[in-house]
């Protein structure tokens, strides 16, 4: 089941503008790991979401939480650069939609999918190459798995692919089972 995936229009300019600008430089991989990890932290941080949504933060205080993380995880003075211009046109609220575009943009000229797989406990070879499969089954691609673990799920396993997931885990059904349970009183 694929899910049709809707980005504004400004986003897709965006995102088509660092696309264009990482493929000139030939550092398409690294732009991408860097958006990757930068989509990742916001998606992890309550308070970083705050910051970039929120039009009560200045322009000020926005460069300088972002040049912080963006200097932890070393990333590309061309993302460095892009992010200043993000918050200077007052566009950083719609970062996460600018990655979701440039996500397309990389699918749609390579063959290969990144997929994050989040399990319980370590996976084995096998069950890693059965997911990989399946994975390459349902997008007509090639995959490459990023693993996780959280024990929180305490079993089955979680999968990412751009903006789809594919949950399965205990702690996922156990809610579901409870929401049904207060549903029935």
């Amino acid at each position: 089941m694929t899910q049709e995936i809707s980005i504004p229009e400004v986003s897709k300019r965006y995102a088509k503008a660092i696309f264009e600008l990482a493929n000139e430089n030939e550092i398409l991989d690294q732009v991408s790991n860097d958006l990757f990890t930068l989509e990742k932290a916001i998606i992890d941080s309550k308070d970083l979401r705050r910051l970039i949504s929120s039009p009560t933060f200045s322009s000020d205080e926005q460069m300088q939480v972002m040049e912080q993380i963006l200097n932890k995880q070393k990333a590309t003075d061309i993302i460095k650069n892009f992010i200043n211009v993000l918050i200077k046109n007052r566009r950083i609220n719609i970062l996460v939609s600018i990655i979701g575009g440039f996500n397309l943009l990389i699918l749609s000229n390579s063959g290969e999918v990144r997929a994050e797989v989040t399990s319980a406990q370590d996976l084995s070879m096998e069950q890693l190459d059965g997911i990989k499969s399946n994975l390459k089954k349902l997008t007509e691609k090639e995959i490459k798995l990023e693993t996780k673990l959280d024990p929180e799920i305490m079993g089955g396993i979680i999968v990412k692919i751009g903006s789809q997931m594919i949950d399965t885990s205990v702690s996922t059904k156990l809610n579901n089972l409870k929401i049904l349970m207060k549903g029935a009183n």
